[in-house]
């Protein structure tokens, strides 16, 4: 697999002693996962993530959310910026 290439994962995510994120994957194994704040509020609860490559096993994660949910909707920033323009 080539670095850079999208995965689809669904796992358990876990925090390790030194404050590094994994997730433990259903099928087996276990990818690391880039440092991010959103990640704590998924702790130890059933995810899926999507993500982009950047090691041997680290994943920098482009959206995540928890099994039984839908995903949450691509923010539109142009959107977010037509909203202080006056029409």
């Amino acid at each position: 697999m080539p670095l850079g290439t999208l995965h689809t994962v669904r796992g358990i995510i876990e925090r390790r002693p030194s404050y590094r994120f994994f997730i433990a994957v259903h099928e087996g194994g276990e990818w690391e996962l880039e440092p991010s704040r959103g990640l704590t509020r998924y702790l130890d609860c059933p995810v899926t993530i999507e993500g982009v490559r950047t090691g041997f096993n680290r994943l920098e994660v482009v959206r995540i959310k928890r099994d039984g949910e839908d995903w949450p909707p691509n923010q539109s920033w142009t959107r977010w910026f037509n909203r202080w323009r006056k029409r």
